[in-house]
């Protein structure tokens, strides 16, 4: 009986101290209202954006991750969504990403990778979208860190 007892203890105290693992899983923030640049992939040229936002946010090591971001350019109105989460870390989503140009949808469920997310206050990230086969530097969105939150 005394087996038992201590075989639930040992049990109980491993499945606590997994649940504590997996709660403590750093989930990062981070925005931008400054876009850098933008790389339309149907065309292949690039633009400085007059105006933009982005937000991503994730829990590093885990499928559950957001990110959008849209910028106005001379190409038009360029809009990133991450439609399904394949990997994260404390610097990058990897997934599926929709890309579209002035409300029309331009690439569907495409490979693609935000990176350098894990970059301080005043530094820059990337997003490229590649097509719905591989990644590949094709659609580009990069922003300035105007704000981050980490936990």
């Amino acid at each position: 009986m005394k087996q038992i007892r201590v075989g639930a203890l040992v049990l109980g105290l491993l499945s606590i101290s997994s649940l504590a693992v997996a709660k403590w899983l750093p989930v990062h923030q981070v925005a931008s209202d400054k876009p850098l640049y933008v790389v339309d992939g149907s065309t292949g040229v690039g633009y400085a954006p007059s105006s933009g936002d982005s937000s991503s946010n994730w829990q590093a090591f885990t499928g559950q991750a957001f990110s959008h971001a849209v910028a106005q350019a001379a190409g038009g109105l360029y809009e990133f969504r991450l439609v399904h989460t394949s990997s994260t870390d404390d610097s990058t989503i990897v997934g599926l990403w929709d890309v579209y140009r002035d409300g029309v949808l331009m690439c569907d469920d495409c490979v693609g990778k935000a990176y350098g997310l894990d970059a301080p206050v005043g530094n820059y990230f990337k997003i490229y979208v590649g097509t719905p086969l591989m990644y590949a530097e094709r659609w580009h969105f990069s922003g300035f860190v105007t704000h981050r939150f980490d936990y």
